[in-house]
């Protein structure tokens, strides 16, 4: 499966530039501290708000992206996820965020996921996510 030239259209529509350094991660991490007894959460966000058009631009970003990620690119989904839980009270934070993925699609553009037939069988089970929203 793939969705050839959905990625440029989508940049295009939102006069996203080319990054000037590729951008290999959809979302930022904090990198774990080894040998600490207590990991704690992220501040929280004290970035100023966004006006209403930067909150609708958010929504139509992460709405176009969301179509695309569960078609084809599932990396994208947790990054999604993040910014789906925080964008009606989005922030300046949320927007860079936002921009991170953007430079992720075009550094990355056309996903495809090929399946072949085997005689394996897979079972899978998902019901929970850990840690995934804000406040968690």
């Amino acid at each position: 499966m793939a969705m050839p030239g959905y990625v440029e259209k989508a940049l295009q529509r939102f006069q996203h530039p080319s990054p000037a350094r590729p951008q290999h991660s959809p979302h930022a991490w904090v990198p774990p501290s080894y040998g600490v007894k207590i990991q704690l959460t992220n501040e929280t966000d004290l970035s100023p708000p966004l006006d209403k058009a930067g909150i609708t631009r958010l929504q139509e970003v992460i709405g176009t992206l969301l179509y695309y990620a569960r078609a084809v690119d599932s990396t994208m989904l947790v990054a999604l996820c993040t910014l789906a839980s925080a964008q009606t009270k989005g922030t300046e934070a949320t927007a860079k965020a936002v921009t991170q993925l953007l430079n992720y699609s075009a550094t990355h553009p056309d996903a495809t996921v090929r399946y072949h037939a085997s005689d394996m069988h897979l079972h899978v089970h998902s019901d929970a996510s850990y840690l995934s929203e804000s406040k968690a």
